[in-house]
């Protein structure tokens, strides 16, 4: 819808444009609400350090999203920031559909029934690899959402004051990822 809407010459945008923003960011502001229950459930859970990351990802990025269609902000800057929550959910949907199919293959090999007897809190949310492959794609994406802010700086098409802040964000985002790589190496490793 947003891209939908940014294709409206900037010469024809008026005020249905700008309702028709708020409309989406309200929309989104659901979306917040949502990663804020999943990111509770995950704390919650426990056995995974990556995703409770990946989830503040996206709330945050889906509160970044709700504010800036607030502002009809519908450029380039919010429609990749978009599409980096849609990817960041499809990683995850595909680590917890991996994490699905091989608990069902324990079942049926049945070695998992003497663990977990009386015990529901010591089979992990997802293994380390799925843990480690999310947090290798949260990487790339960091890698490339800085690239893209790179390029819409060097083809002007938004300001670097506009693109400073994300790029802190982005920074700490590098910095966060580390030190869930650093728990989760420790956390593997007791």
């Amino acid at each position: 819808d947003t891209v939908e809407l940014a294709a409206t010459p900037e010469s024809q945008r008026n005020r249905q444009t700008d309702l028709k923003a708020g409309n989406l960011s309200f929309e989104q502001k659901k979306i917040t609400v949502e990663a804020d229950r999943a990111m509770l459930l995950l704390r919650e859970e426990g056995s995974s350090v990556a995703f409770p990351e990946v989830v503040a990802q996206i709330r945050d990025d889906s509160d970044r999203i709700a504010q800036r269609l607030g502002k009809t902000q519908i450029d380039a800057v919010t429609q990749g920031i978009q599409q980096d929550v849609l990817a960041a959910i499809e990683e995850m949907v595909q680590a917890l559909q991996q994490a699905q199919r091989d608990l069902e293959k324990q079942k049926q090999q049945g070695e998992s029934a003497p663990q977990q007897q009386g015990q529901p809190g010591e089979q992990p949310l997802v293994g380390a690899i799925a843990e480690l492959k999310l947090i290798r794609t949260m990487e790339k994406r960091i890698k490339s959402t800085t690239q893209r802010y790179s390029q819409l700086i060097e083809a002007e098409e938004t300001s670097g004051d506009e693109v400073i802040p994300l790029l802190k964000n982005l920074a700490d985002r590098q910095s966060r990822l580390y030190r869930v790589t650093r728990d989760l190496v420790m956390k593997r490793n007791d």
